[in-house]
């Protein structure tokens, strides 16, 4: 479709080869010529209204669009990955936006890519807004991958404390105990494997505190375990 709407010059062209025509004197009266120049002229106006009524072809424009975009569709269906990767996330178009590459560092995370996975969510926390999920969600993910396939417990700790600290600073008072206890619990087992065993408590005894219910049992075990 996009070619039918840069035809635009070729039309005026076009037009200009039809009025030149005029200037010539016409050699007798021949009804083949007098035809062609007739049906010249008809689809030269032709042409020229179907580019200057913006409002209705348009319109059957974006229609065809849709129904291309249904067609697409359903022949991805049957492409293989390899190929639907290309067609949907071209970096430079899908990769713009802090959803886009949190969603593919979940899928890298899945397949096992996990340095791929820290980098994406790295991108993702560079775009994410300060309260998102995409943002605690990429800290929380990437700290947990730091751990249990790098050891690298240092940049694990940045990463939960940097939820805590998000948490516990909400402009508005308000706080994620979901989140705020994730980023404790998740800090204090880092902090068990560093050896800083006093910390980590105090950091189970914080999570504990906010009493979310689907962690006390499991925060009550860790204390009852380590810190007694």
């Amino acid at each position: 479709m996009m070619n039918e709407f840069q035809s635009g010059p070729i039309i005026s062209s076009r037009h200009h080869d039809v009025g030149s025509s005029h200037d010539k004197k016409p050699q007798g009266k021949n009804p083949i010529m007098v035809i062609v120049a007739v049906l010249t002229m008809a689809m030269g106006l032709a042409a020229f209204f179907f580019v200057s009524a913006p409002t209705e072809d348009e319109g059957q424009f974006f229609e065809l669009t849709e129904k291309q975009m249904t067609e697409k569709t359903d022949v991805e269906a049957v492409l293989p990955i390899e190929v639907k990767e290309l067609i949907e996330e071209p970096v430079s178009v899908a990769l713009t936006s802090a959803e886009a590459y949190y969603k593919r560092a979940l899928q890298k995370e899945k397949d096992k890519d996990y340095a791929g996975a820290i980098e994406d969510y790295s991108n993702t926390i560079g775009l994410a807004k300060k309260y998102s999920v995409e943002m605690w969600s990429s800290l929380n993910n990437r700290g947990i991958i730091n751990v249990e396939q790098f050891k690298n417990y240092k940049a694990a700790m940045k990463d939960f404390s940097k939820i805590i600290s998000i948490e516990n600073n909400r402009y508005d008072g308000s706080i994620n105990e979901t989140r705020l206890e994730a980023g404790y619990t998740n800090r204090a087992y880092v902090k068990m494997m560093r050896g800083d065993k006093e910390g980590a408590c105090d950091d189970l005894y914080e999570a504990l505190g906010l009493g979310v219910e689907a962690s006390v049992d499991f925060i009550e075990r860790q204390i009852a375990k380590n810190c007694d």
